[in-house]
């Protein structure tokens, strides 16, 4: 099984069952195994605050930066 998501990418978080999660814009800082579900993990960082945070695959969204671009 391989990372959807790469070092570097800009990611949302999607799930929002944590009460601090912000929808803000955080970014891929490592690449982390499978957890005990058997769900690849990653460690992502907030670009604004600089919190880091552990989240599954299913918790984050890319950044569409074709549509961010494009955007007036």
């Amino acid at each position: 099984m391989s990372h959807k998501y790469s070092m570097g990418q800009l990611v949302h978080a999607a799930a929002a069952h944590f009460a601090d999660r912000t929808s803000g814009t955080y970014e891929v800082i490592r690449l982390m195994p499978e957890n005990s579900s058997g769900e690849l993990g990653y460690r992502i960082r907030d670009t604004i605050s600089g919190a880091q945070r552990a989240v599954g695959e299913s918790e984050i969204r890319a950044i569409d930066t074709k549509q961010a671009v494009e955007a007036p």
